[in-house]
C-alpha cells in the first residue's frame, strides 16, 4: 500500500511540475521524499498531512487517484501526453508497457499496449494494429458484462481501431448501464460520432447526437456544447449540406469572439472559407 501511496504522491508532484526539494520544503529530506515515492520508506500521519499540503492537493483529491487503479492511471497519463502534443513522450511510454509486458505477460499489460499504440496510430507511429491485437482487443470487449470506468477509458482509446458495427454493438451497450461517468461518455460519443460520419451511419450518429446533447447540461461546460456543434457541422458536411455546417461554424466562431478567445475564432473561420468553396 505505501508503494501505491507514494507512486500518487509523485505523479501528483510531477503533474504540478514541482521538483523533490519544494515538495519535501520543512517536512522531510530530499532523500527522504525520493525513498517515500519508491515505495520505500514510511511516514507519520502528520509529515504526510504536511506533504500533500506542499503540492496543494486536499486529502479528498489524494484519496480519490488512490482508489483508480493501475490502467486508469495509465490511460489518463496518457490522454495527457496526447493533449499537451508530447506524442514523441506517448511513444516513449508505450516503450516502457512494452518491456513491462515482456517482463509480466500479464493479460491487462498487454491490454493497455494496445491502448497505447491504438493511439498512436492515430499519429502515423504505427500503420495499424496485427491480427492478433484485433482479436484480442474485440475479445476484450466482448467479454465485458459491467462497464468499469477502466473499460470506459480503454473503449474511448480504442473504439478507433473497431469497425462500425462493433462500436454500435459496444457503444449500446454501454448507454443501456446507469450511473457511469458523463464526461468519459461524452468522450466516447464524440470518438464514436467521427468515425461513423466519416462511415455514412447516418442514423446512428444522429441518434448519439441528441444523446450527447442531453448531457450537455449535466456537464456545464462551453466547451462541451461547442463539441456537439462541431458534430453537427461534420454531419451535415459529410451529407453535403454545406450552407448548414457552415451556419453552424459560424456560430461557433461568434461564440469564440464573445468569450474573448480571437485564436480559436480564427480556425473556425478558416473552416469556414474551406467550406464556402465547396458551394
Amino acid at each position: 500500500m505505501m508503494t501505491e501511496i507514494g507512486k500518487v504522491f509523485r505523479e501528483l508532484r510531477q503533474e504540478k511540475e514541482m521538483s523533490l526539494a519544494k515538495a519535501s520544503e520543512g517536512v522531510l529530506s530530499i532523500s527522504q521524499l525520493s525513498h517515500f515515492e519508491c515505495g520505500k520508506g514510511d511516514l507519520t500521519i502528520g509529515k504526510f498531512f504536511a506533504l500533500i499540503g506542499n503540492i496543494n492537493v486536499s486529502i479528498n483529491e489524494f484519496s480519490d487517484l488512490l482508489k483508480k487503479d493501475e490502467t486508469t492511471l495509465l490511460l489518463e497519463q496518457a490522454g495527457k501526453l496526447e493533449q499537451a502534443g508530447k506524442i514523441d513522450e506517448l511513444a516513449n511510454l508505450y516503450e516502457q508497457e512494452r518491456k513491462k509486458y515482456r517482463e509480466t505477460s500479464k493479460k491487462q499489460d498487454q491490454l493497455n499496449i494496445i491502448a497505447l499504440k491504438s493511439m498512436l496510430i492515430n499519429y502515423g507511429k504505427f500503420e495499424r494494429l496485427t491480427i492478433i491485437e484485433q482479436e484480442i482487443l474485440e475479445n476484450y470487449f466482448y467479454e465485458i458484462k459491467k462497464w468499469k470506468y477502466s473499460n470506459l477509458q480503454f473503449f474511448a482509446i480504442a473504439l478507433t481501431q473497431l469497425d462500425s458495427q462493433s462500436i454500435v454493438f459496444y457503444l449500446d451497450n454501454i448507454l443501456e448501464q446507469d450511473n457511469l461517468d458523463n464526461n468519459l461518455i461524452l468522450m466516447i460519443l464524440r470518438n464514436a460520432i467521427y468515425i461513423l460520419a466519416q462511415n455514412n451511419q447516418t442514423e446512428k450518429v444522429k441518434f448519439y447526437l441528441e444523446k450527447f446533447k442531453s448531457l450537455i447540461p449535466q456537464i456545464g461546460n462551453i466547451e462541451i456544447g461547442i463539441s456537439y456543434a462541431v458534430q453537427e457541422a461534420d454531419l451535415y458536411e459529410v451529407s453535403g449540406n454545406f450552407r448548414e455546417a457552415i451556419s453552424i461554424l459560424e456560430q461557433i466562431a461568434k461564440t469564440y469572439e464573445e468569450f474573448y478567445m480571437p485564436e480559436k475564432a480564427k480556425l473556425y473561420q478558416e473552416e469556414i472559407k474551406k467550406l464556402q468553396q465547396k458551394l
